[in-house]
C-alpha cells in the first residue's frame, strides 16, 4: 500500500511541477481519499482518475459533506442534469442503500455508476429500488403506477395501466418482484424509469459530461462569458444557437454537439464574447475535473480535450479568413497576439496530451496465449527467419517490411526552424509517421541520428534497409541533402526519398500544369522565376524543366541574387546551382520578374513586393510557399491583380501546396509493387494523376481550386495506382499488380 501511495505521490508532484499550465497541475492525494477512492472503485465501473475528478466534483459542491440528505442529493443530481424532483427523490432512495437516511460518497458513486454505465442486473436492480419505495421486496400496484406516470411523462389511464400490469406481474400475485421487472424492462413490457442522458455527443464523451458536467439552461440574448474574461470551464451545446462574437464583430454560431471553451485549458483569456441566440442547453465542465482525466489517458477526457482544441483551431482560422475576406480584424493586435499565444499552447498540450507524444506500436498478431507466444517468438518464429535467409524478398510476406516507412533525419534542416539538432526534430518526425498512417494506411517508424556528418548519415540509410521498405529522408539541409539522397539510393535496392525536395516540386508541378490551362498558356512558353534555391527551390526549378519549361526561360534566384552563369560562388558545395544557372544580364529579383509569367517562391517572407507583382505577365501564376509568413500575402495580391492566380504553402488559404497529397501514396505505391527506387517516371505520374483530380472537378475547377485538398479520398486510389503503373512500366518494380484489383484493394 505505502509503496504505491509513495509512487503516485511522486508521479502526481513531478507532474505538477513539469506542468506548463497552472490550471492541470495535478491534485495531492491523500491517504484518507485514497482509501475513499479505492471503497468506491470497488462497487462501481469507473476507474480511479475517473472518481478523484467524480469526488472534487461532489466535495467542492457540497462544501466537503461526507455525506448528502435528500435536499443537497437533489441540488447535486440537478448540476447532472436530472432535474425531476420526483425521479431524484425516488433516486435518492435508490442511491442510500444502508437505507440510514443520506449518502455517502461510495453511494454516490456506485448510484452514478449505475445511472452512467449500468446495464443489465444493476439497471433493473436499479429500476426495481426506484418503484420499490415502502423497501419491502416487491412493488404493489400503486408504486408500479405512481413510477410509470413518472418515466412516461403523463398520466396513465386505468385500463392501459392494467394492460401493462396483467404483462408485467407474470405469477398474477398482485406483486412484481425483482425478475418479473428485469423480464419485464427486457421484453419492453414496462418502461424503465431511469432515464438516459442525450447531450449529442460520443457514449464515451456523453457518459463523462453525465459524471462531471453541470447542466444551464438560457434564455435568448443572455450573455454568459464576456471577451477578455477568464473562464474556467468548458462547454458543449445541447440545444439551441450560442453566438460568438468580437468586439461586436459576429464570429460565429454554434449548433447542437459544438465545444468551446477550450482557452480554460489552456489558461488564457477567451477572445469572444458568448451569447445565447435562442432558449438553449449547455452542459459545461470545470477544467479541475477534466484535466486530471487527460493526464491519466482517460479516452473519453482525451477525446473531449482533442475536440474542443480542434473547435479552437477552427475558431481561429474562421476569424483569421473573415479578416481576409471581410477586411475586419486587421488593426485588431490584442486578436493577433492572443491567436498566436494560443496556437503555441494548443500545439504543446496536443503533444503531451494522454499518451505522451503521436505514435505508438500495437501488435498485428494475436497473442493471448502461451500457444501463440510460441509461435510468434521462440520457437516459431525461426521458421521465418530460415525461409528470409534462403530468400531475402520474403521478408515481405513474413514481416512488416511491405508496410514499413522508415522517416530518418538529422535536423539540420527542420521547417522554418533551421538546424535544431535530431532531438528537437523528433516532434516533427513523429507527425511525418503519423501522416504516413493517417493517409496513406502505410507504418512508419521515426529514426532521429544525431549525425551531421553526409558521409556517416548515408551510412545510416543504408544500413537501415533490411528494416524498411522504403525511407523518407526529411528535413536535412541543402546542398548536402542532395548527394546524401542519390548517393543513398545508389547503394539501396529499396526507394528512398528526400521529400523536401520531391514533394513540394511534384505538388507544385501539378499546381502549375492546372493553372496554364486556366490562362491559356503553354508550357513551352512561359517565363518562370524561382525563389529560394534550397532544397525545395532547387528541385522545384529541375523539375518544372522535365515538366516542359525551356531552360533558357527559367530564372533562379537566391539570397545573393540570380544565379546566372560565371557567378563566382558556384564552387564547392554550392556548385550544384551550375545546373539552374541562367545566361543573362539580371542580378536581382526586380529585375528577373517583370514579364514572368510564374512566380515560384520557396524563400522568405514578403519578397514579392507589389510592384513587382504588377511587372509580372498577364494572369501571373504566384505560388508564394514560404511558410508561415509567404513571399506576398494572399489578400495582398489578389488586392493588387485581379488577375492573378495565387498558391500557398497555408492551409487557411485556397490552393494549398502541400506534400501530403503526395508522398503517403508514393511510398503506398512503391511499397505494393516493391519498387527499388522513385524514379523520374513516377514522380511525373503522380504530378499528372494530382491534376487530373481537380481538373475532373468542372464545377469547382478554377483560380481557388487548381489542387485537390489533402482529404480527398481519391488521392489515395489515384495516385498510388498512378505511381504502381509507372514503377512497372519503368522497371523498377520486383513485382506485377493487377491494376482493377489493385484499385479495389485501394478503395477498401
Amino acid at each position: 500500500f505505502w509503496r504505491n501511495m509513495f509512487s503516485w505521490q511522486i508521479a502526481r508532484n513531478l507532474s505538477a511541477r513539469l506542468s506548463p499550465y497552472p490550471r492541470i497541475q495535478r491534485r495531492t492525494m491523500t491517504k484518507d481519499l485514497y482509501e475513499t477512492l479505492q471503497s468506491a472503485k470497488s462497487s462501481t465501473r469507473f476507474t480511479t482518475s475517473e472518481l478523484e475528478s467524480l469526488y472534487q466534483n461532489f466535495s467542492r459542491r457540497t462544501h466537503g459533506d461526507a455525506h448528502l440528505n435528500l435536499a443537497s442529493f437533489q441540488e447535486q443530481m440537478a448540476t447532472l442534469g436530472y432535474t425531476d424532483l420526483v425521479f431524484t427523490s425516488r433516486a435518492f432512495d435508490a442511491f442510500d442503500t444502508n437505507r440510514d437516511g443520506s449518502v455517502d460518497f461510495k453511494e454516490f458513486a456506485t448510484g452514478m455508476s449505475i445511472l452512467v454505465r449500468g446495464s443489465g442486473d444493476d439497471k433493473y436492480k436499479f429500476a426495481f429500488n426506484m418503484w420499490d419505495t415502502d423497501h419491502d421486496g416487491a412493488i404493489n400496484k400503486e408504486e408500479f403506477a405512481s413510477l410509470l406516470t413518472l418515466s412516461q411523462g403523463v398520466s396513465i389511464e386505468k385500463e392501459m395501466l392494467d394492460q401493462i400490469w396483467a404483462g408485467a406481474d407474470l405469477d398474477a400475485d398482485g406483486l412484481i418482484n425483482l425478475e418479473e421487472c428485469k423480464k419485464g424492462i427486457a421484453s419492453h413490457q414496462i418502461v424503465s424509469p431511469v432515464p438516459d442522458m442525450d447531450i449529442g455527443a460520443s457514449t464515451g464523451v456523453r457518459d463523462l459530461c453525465s459524471i462531471l458536467g453541470e447542466r444551464m439552461t438560457l434564455k435568448p440574448d443572455t450573455t454568459f462569458i464576456n471577451e477578455g474574461e477568464e473562464i474556467t470551464h468548458v462547454y458543449l451545446v445541447v440545444s439551441g444557437t450560442v453566438v460568438l462574437t468580437r468586439k461586436g464583430i459576429h464570429i460565429k454560431d454554434t449548433k447542437h454537439g459544438d465545444l468551446f471553451g477550450a482557452e480554460a485549458l489552456l489558461n488564457m483569456k477567451s477572445s469572444w464574447t458568448v451569447t445565447a441566440k435562442t432558449d438553449s442547453k449547455l452542459v459545461r465542465i470545470d477544467v479541475r475535473d477534466l484535466t486530471p482525466l487527460t493526464f491519466h489517458s482517460h479516452s473519453a477526457a482525451v477525446e473531449l480535450t482533442e475536440n474542443l482544441l480542434t473547435g479552437l483551431m477552427t475558431t481561429y482560422n474562421d476569424m483569421t479568413m473573415l479578416s481576409i475576406k471581410e477586411q475586419v480584424l486587421g488593426l485588431d493586435t490584442e486578436w493577433h497576439h492572443a491567436r498566436a499565444d494560443g496556437l503555441a499552447k494548443v500545439s504543446l498540450y496536443y503533444h503531451s496530451l494522454g499518451k505522451n507524444g503521436k505514435l505508438e506500436i500495437t501488435a498485428t498478431k494475436q497473442i493471448g496465449t502461451a500457444e501463440d507466444l510460441s509461435v510468434a517468438y521462440s520457437p516459431g518464429v525461426a521458421e521465418p527467419c530460415l525461409a528470409i535467409k534462403a530468400n531475402p524478398h520474403t521478408a515481405y510476406d513474413y514481416t512488416a517490411k511491405g508496410h514499413l516507412v522508415g522517416v530518418v533525419s538529422n535536423g539540420t534542416a527542420v521547417l522554418g526552424l533551421g538546424n535544431i539538432g535530431a532531438a528537437a526534430s523528433k516532434p516533427v518526425m513523429e507527425g511525418k509517421a503519423v501522416l504516413f498512417k493517417k493517409f496513406g494506411g502505410v507504418d512508419a517508424f521515426d529514426i532521429e541520428l544525431d549525425c551531421p556528418d553526409p558521409e556517416k548519415f548515408i551510412d545510416m540509410v543504408v544500413a537501415l534497409g533490411p528494416t524498411f521498405g522504403g525511407i523518407n529522408i526529411e528535413d536535412v539541409k541543402a546542398p548536402e541533402c542532395f548527394y546524401i539522397e542519390k548517393e543513398a539510393q545508389r547503394r539501396s535496392n529499396i526507394p528512398i526519398m528526400h521529400d523536401d525536395q520531391h514533394g513540394t516540386a511534384i505538388i507544385a508541378g501539378a499546381g502549375l500544369l492546372n493553372a496554364l490551362k486556366l490562362v491559356k498558356k503553354d508550357i513551352g512558353d512561359i517565363k518562370v522565376v524561382v525563389s529560394g534555391c534550397g532544397a525545395a527551390g532547387f528541385t522545384c526549378a529541375k523539375y518544372f524543366i522535365s515538366l516542359g519549361v525551356k531552360r533558357e526561360n527559367l530564372i533562379a534566384v537566391d539570397i545573393k541574387g540570380v544565379v546566372y552563369k560565371g557567378r563566382e560562388d558556384i564552387t564547392g558545395l554550392s556548385s550544384y546551382l551550375a545546373e539552374v544557372a541562367s545566361d543573362t544580364p539580371k542580378r536581382t529579383l526586380k529585375e528577373a520578374i517583370v514579364g514572368a509569367d510564374v512566380f515560384l517562391g520557396v524563400s522568405a517572407p514578403k519578397l514579392l513586393t507589389p510592384e513587382m507583382l504588377l511587372s509580372m505577365a498577364n494572369d501571373p501564376l504566384v505560388f508564394a510557399l514560404a511558410n508561415p509568413t509567404p513571399e506576398i500575402s494572399y489578400d495582398l495580391a489578389r488586392k493588387t491583380r485581379s488577375d492573378v492566380i495565387m498558391a500557398t504553402g497555408r492551409s487557411d488559404f485556397p490552393n494549398q501546396i502541400n506534400n501530403v497529397c503526395a508522398f503517403p501514396y508514393i511510398f503506398r505505391g512503391a511499397l505494393d509493387c516493391r519498387a527499388s527506387q522513385i524514379n523520374e517516371a513516377i514522380k511525373q505520374a503522380c504530378t499528372k494523376a494530382i491534376a487530373d483530380i481537380a481538373f475532373s472537378d468542372k464545377d469547382l475547377f478554377g483560380p481557388d481550386y487548381i489542387i485537390p485538398k489533402p482529404f480527398d479520398k481519391r488521392l489515395k486510389v489515384e495516385v498510388s495506382a498512378a505511381v504502381a503503373q509507372a514503377a512497372m512500366d519503368s522497371g523498377v518494380a520486383r513485382i506485377q499488380l493487377d491494376m482493377l484489383q489493385y484499385r479495389d484493394d485501394l478503395q477498401d
